[in-house]
């Protein structure tokens, strides 16, 4: 997807999301509006109906004992038997209401029963009569007077001890029946059909959504949602199958209050009590076992049902969630039809924006062309002269010209004269973004009349490269095949002789090209022409300040080398010059030093000799004269004899290491052995310990050096040993130096914890070479310390301290004169340890690499 149409989409999609989504918001809201409200009145009417039916089974209830005691009252005023036989059969056919009819003496025996018989009413013969004076409803009864009503419980019929199955409900009213004079005669009851009452609830409830349920004062269903759950007090099995087991919750606000309404997450419950006694009528608790008293008696008030009406959270919500449904149906639809209106309107605004949008690019893209058109050349001028980089000049000439005409292609080619042939070497080139990129010589080179015509100069112009009459038809073939259609060249002649053409080319339609444009083209090659000029003065005048400082580089390098052998000629011939004054010194102090020791030996024989003939003559005259008595006393001669060979002892030791130090002094010099040739590499080290033996001796301002030799089993090395000897010198002086500064920043108890010391090691290294360590304990050196550690006049030291060559000498004596390595190991805090390698044979010599990259270990 091109940027102008994915630009485009994104415009469409936001106007119509900026419709869309506020009008979507709206119609939800509205209808979001309507179910709130709908679902409000649906539950403001569902509980007042509620209301309403609980209140009508109430009504329903205390008109049904109404008019059960009504029957009660009148049947209760006949007094002849013979009548009251009649009037029952003909009162229990019409009422149709009662399961039996019954007039019972003082003795509680049935004296009148009328059965229903399942609606065929029939007097029972008198010897099926029964005495009941045992049943809790007859006493309960008998003991009321004269207008007093007794209502049992409503439970279960029950006979021979037994429930009766199938279970008939049964409420018993009875009152008592006096005479004319006012005595108890007996007892009428009345056994109620229960099930016609709760048939009249059915009748109530009909068509209602709602269960109905009618409690009695323990909270056991009367009327409840399962047959198997109700009259859970008659059954044993059924003791805990109460309204309480069942809806805890609801329960405990129901059995608290008389009526009410509420709602929990077990349903909607809407709830009154009933009190179908009315003043005047009693009674009791009544008794399970069918010859069981009751257990006491009851008042109005506490005999009383609770009538509930529950509505389950399904039923609840299904009416709720079927409109929900409809609304969402119905939103959906607006949706819909809103989407649809907001494309239309968001398309066509998008249509007249781009289309107005359009309108302003073309006006201001009529005029950047226009605009370039005009500053072109002055624009390629300033970007060709102020870039003197040939290749960046042609880049930018190619690329301008391309955008600025619009076309499929622009390059620049290097036209090159071989004998009679052209070829055109291809330079630069700007390509629209979709077409490949041309790659070495140009194809329009095969066309005779257009080589020749750039090799002259002239500028060609072809609108339409198929029918122009200029080529011939195997020239206007071979460019149609290639693709071309229309085409422009112009020559660049350079004032140095250099050739090159600018190629204008359009491959996918024709392409007209206008006096201006070739106008442009032609001031364009004209200033590249100079531009080029330039560009290769330029060249030439960097590559002879290359030259030039190529040259000024080696000279720098060479004054640095004659500098540097310079110094180290004078470091030569100054130790050299050490060298003869050391040799010298112990030439002359060699001579009368021998003369010395080789008199001592005389001396010594001469006094031992007149030591014994002082002692043969004081045993020879025992007795002396006072004056040689007190001239012995005087002189101590005891002493002096005992004194004097020590003393001449101390004078042949003193002659002796004096003839030591002359020694060596002589071994470290070697002027006699200029030559090479095999040494004791560990002679010449102690020579040089043995002249440095005062920097590192214990003095008052002085803590001392330790010096440890740890010297291998090496055989005798071949080399220059006076300047082996050198090497050992620089080495030792500086590790003694490096201490010396390292303790001056330490106080007495870190030298006493870590004291000074110099390690120097011998070693064979396969068999062809030997390596000489010396190794201090002192401040070690930084990494930037050792990239230049061997470089001439670098110093550590303070000014005036240390010329900076000891060790750069030292590298060239081991590295150059002996074939060697030296490196150093070292670290900030570790001490340092310089190795020195050689080979034991100058034959045999170390591959090594150069002291720089060595003494960076």
């Amino acid at each position: 997807m091109s940027p102008h149409i994915h630009s485009r989409v994104q415009v469409l999609i936001k106007n119509f999301l900026m419709v869309f989504l506020p009008l979507s918001v709206l119609a939800g809201s509205v209808v979001g509006t309507i179910y709130y409200q709908q679902e409000q009145t649906e539950k403001v009417i569902l509980k007042i109906n509620e209301l309403r039916k609980v209140d009508l089974q109430t009504k329903v209830i205390s008109a049904d004992f109404h008019s059960v005691v009504s029957d009660l009252m009148v049947i209760s005023k006949q007094n002849e038997l013979q009548s009251l036989s009649k009037e029952f059969l003909l009162f229990s056919r019409y009422k149709k209401l009662y399961n039996q009819i019954r007039f019972l003496d003082q003795s509680g025996k049935e004296v009148i029963r009328v059965n229903f018989n399942q609606g065929e009413p029939g007097i029972v013969p008198e010897e099926k009569l029964q005495v009941q004076a045992k049943r809790y409803w007859f006493n309960d009864t008998f003991r009321l007077n004269q207008g007093q009503v007794f209502v049992s419980p409503l439970d279960l019929n029950i006979e021979q001890d037994r429930i009766e199955q199938p279970p008939k409900p049964m409420i018993r009213f009875g009152t008592p029946v006096f005479d004319s004079r006012g005595q108890k005669r007996g007892i009428v009851v009345l056994n109620y059909f229960g099930a016609k009452l709760l048939d009249n609830l059915n009748q109530v409830l009909a068509n209602t959504s709602s269960q109905e349920m009618l409690l009695n004062a323990d909270g056991y269903w009367l009327k409840g949602m399962k047959p198997e759950d109700e009259w859970g007090f008659m059954f044993p099995d059924r003791k805990n199958r109460t309204f309480g087991k069942t809806f805890p919750q609801a329960w405990q606000q129901i059995s608290q209050q008389e009526s009410g309404q509420f709602q929990t997450a077990e349903g909607m419950f809407t709830f009154t009590t009933v009190y179908p006694l009315v003043e005047g009528q009693k009674s009791s608790t009544g008794a399970g076992q069918a010859f069981a008293s009751s257990e006491n008696q009851i008042d109005p008030k506490s005999y009383h049902w609770k009538i509930v009406s529950r509505i389950s959270p399904e039923t609840l919500t299904t009416k709720s969630n079927r409109f929900l449904s409809q609304l969402l149906l119905l939103y959906a639809g607006l949706v819909g039809l809103i989407g649809i209106g907001s494309w239309l309107l968001a398309r066509a605004s998008v249509n007249r924006n781009m289309a107005q949008l359009e309108l302003r690019q073309s006006e201001v893209e009529l005029r950047k062309l226009v605009e370039r058109e005009k500053i072109l050349k002055t624009r390629l001028s300033s970007q060709i002269r102020n870039s003197l980089d040939l290749n960046t000049i042609l880049s930018t000439v190619v690329v301008e010209v391309r955008q600025l005409l619009q076309i499929d292609r622009c390059q620049f080619f290097w036209c090159h004269q071989e004998d009679e042939s052209t070829s055109l070497e291809l330079s630069q080139q700007a390509c629209a973004p979709d077409l490949t990129e041309l790659l070495g010589c140009s194809p329009i080179q095969n066309v005779e009349a257009i080589s020749e015509a750039v090799m002259q100069g002239n500028l060609l112009c072809f609108d339409d490269i198929a029918t122009d009459s200029w080529l011939d038809f195997k020239s206007r073939n071979l460019l149609v095949t290639l693709g071309f259609k229309s085409l422009l060249t112009v020559s660049v002649q350079t004032q140095s002789g250099h050739w090159g053409v600018i190629v204008c080319e359009h491959s996918r339609e024709l392409r007209p090209w206008s006096d201006d444009e070739v106008e442009i083209i032609r001031g364009v090659a004209d200033q590249l022409a100079i531009a080029i000029d330039q560009a290769q003065l330029y060249n030439q005048s960097r590559a002879a300040t290359a030259a030039a400082t190529i040259q000024a580089e080696q000279l720098n390098q060479v004054l640095h080398n004659l500098k540097e052998t310079q110094a180290q000629l004078i470091q030569t011939e100054k130790m050299s010059s050490l060298g003869q004054l050391v040799a010298g010194v112990a030439h002359e102090i060699n001579n009368p030093v021998n003369f010395i020791y080789g008199n001592l030996t005389h001396v010594s024989e001469y006094t031992l000799g007149l030591l014994e003939l002082v002692e043969l003559y004081q045993q020879s005259n025992a007795h002396s004269t006072p004056e040689v008595q007190a001239h012995i006393e005087a002189i101590d001669l005891d002493f002096m004899a005992e004194d004097l060979p020590k003393i001449l002892v101390s004078m042949k030791m003193g002659a002796n290491r004096i003839r030591e130090i002359v020694l060596s002094l002589r071994n470290f010099s070697r002027l006699d052995e200029a030559d090479m040739k095999p040494v004791n590499i560990h002679e010449g080290i102690d020579s040089t310990l043995l002249i440095l033996q005062n920097r590192f001796k214990q003095t008052s301002g002085n803590t001392g050096i330790e010096i440890v030799k740890e010297y291998g089993d090496i055989p005798l090395v071949e080399c220059y040993a006076g300047q082996l000897n050198q090497v050992f010198m620089n080495l030792i002086g500086n590790a003694i130096d490096a201490l010396d500064s390292y303790n001056s920043k330490r106080t007495l108890e870190e030298i006493e914890t870590k004291p000074s010391q110099i390690v120097i090691r011998t070693q064979l290294r396969n068999l062809d070479r030997i390596a000489v360590k010396i190794a201090d304990n002192g401040p070690g050196m930084t990494e930037a310390v050792k990239q230049r550690l061997f470089d001439p006049f670098f110093t550590t030291k303070a000014a005036g301290k240390g010329t900076g060559l000891g060790l750069a000498i030292s590298a060239q004596v081991v590295t150059e004169k002996h074939n060697g390595a030296i490196w150093c190991i070292s670290e900030p805090g570790q001490g340092a340890e310089f190795w020195v390698e050689i080979p034991i044979n100058q034959s045999s010599k170390l591959a090594t690499a150069s002291t720089a990259s060595l003494s960076i270990i």
